[in-house]
C-alpha cells in the first residue's frame, strides 16, 4: 500500500492544474482498489484542510464534504476514519482549526486532556485550555 502527499489530493479535488489531476486520477484507478487502497495520513488531511481553506478559500462547510468523500472514497483509506469524523463534526460549528481539534482527539484518546495551548480561538473550546 503507497501512501499519498497533500499536493496530490490538491490536484485532484480542486482541478486546480487539469493535466496533473488526471494524471492523479489515473494513477489511483490503475494502482489502488478498495483491497489495495492508497493511506491517507493525519498529516496530509490537516495540510489538506489548511491548504483548501487559505488558497482556495474553501467555507468550513465545503471542506466537510470534501473530507465526507475521502472518507467514503473506495480507493482510499484515511487514517483513523472515526476520529477524522470526529474532528470534523467539531471543526464544522466550532472556532478552532480542524488540526486543533483533530490533535485534541488523538490526545484524549491517548488519555491526555485538554490541550494546553497559547491559540485564543483554540481556547475557546472545551476541548484546549489557554495557557495564563
Amino acid at each position: 500500500m503507497i501512501a499519498l502527499d497533500t499536493n496530490l489530493l490538491v490536484r485532484l479535488l480542486t482541478n486546480d492544474a487539469p493535466r496533473e489531476a488526471a494524471k492523479v486520477e489515473a494513477w489511483l484507478e490503475q494502482h489502488t482498489s478498495a483491497r489495495s487502497p492508497a493511506y491517507v495520513d493525519h498529516i496530509v488531511v490537516c495540510e489538506l484542510v489548511w491548504v483548501l481553506e487559505r488558497s482556495y478559500g474553501y467555507a468550513r462547510a465545503q471542506i466537510g464534504q470534501v473530507l465526507d468523500a475521502l472518507l467514503e472514497h473506495d480507493h482510499l483509506r484515511l487514517e483513523s476514519p472515526n476520529l477524522l469524523r470526529q474532528a470534523q463534526g467539531l471543526y464544522s460549528d466550532g472556532p478552532a482549526d480542524f488540526s486543533d481539534y483533530l490533535l485534541a482527539l488523538r490526545a484524549q484518546a491517548a488519555g491526555f486532556a485538554p490541550v494546553l495551548t497559547l491559540d485564543k480561538k483554540a481556547a475557546k473550546t472545551s476541548t484546549h485550555q489557554l495557557l495564563r
